[in-house]
């Protein structure tokens, strides 16, 4: 079920997001709702706080084929480069507007995956970038702040 994105200047997007306890059938039916929501949008990654969940969840999928998405929940970066990336960054609760913002090329982030299993796991490039954009989500801040 596609979910509705909530837009710049709404106020619940600056809400900081809750971490879950654990991966429950209502949680990874919210993941299954926020990749279709993802994908209908043409995005790369969402946060359940963009659809009205304010829970340190995201989905993300940087393939080109769209079909590997990554499941995160209470994703948090314990490891990072030192070498930054200042790119263009759009957003889907941003529509319309790009900012550059510097991004570390390589993180090592500790998540729960969508099947509640606790993992760590090194991710470089387009990824990490998606990665700490959504983590901005989780913590109410945007693309548009930097």
């Amino acid at each position: 079920m596609q979910l509705k994105i909530l837009e710049h200047p709404d106020t619940f997007l600056r809400q900081e997001s809750q971490p879950i306890e654990e991966v429950r059938p209502e949680t990874q039916k919210l993941m299954d709702d926020m990749l279709e929501t993802m994908y209908a949008a043409n995005g790369v990654g969402l946060a359940a706080i963009q659809v009205g969940y304010p829970k340190r969840i995201c989905v993300i999928d940087a393939s080109a084929s769209k079909d590997k998405p990554i499941f995160l929940v209470n994703p948090r970066i314990i490891q990072q480069s030192d070498l930054t990336l200042t790119g263009e960054e759009g957003c889907l609760s941003v529509p319309g507007k790009l900012n550059k913002v510097p991004r570390q090329t390589r993180v090592k982030v500790s998540y729960m995956c969508y099947h509640g299993k606790r993992l760590e796991k090194t991710f470089y490039d387009l990824s990490a970038i998606i990665i700490q954009h959504e983590i901005d989500h989780m913590n109410g801040k945007l693309c548009i702040d930097y």
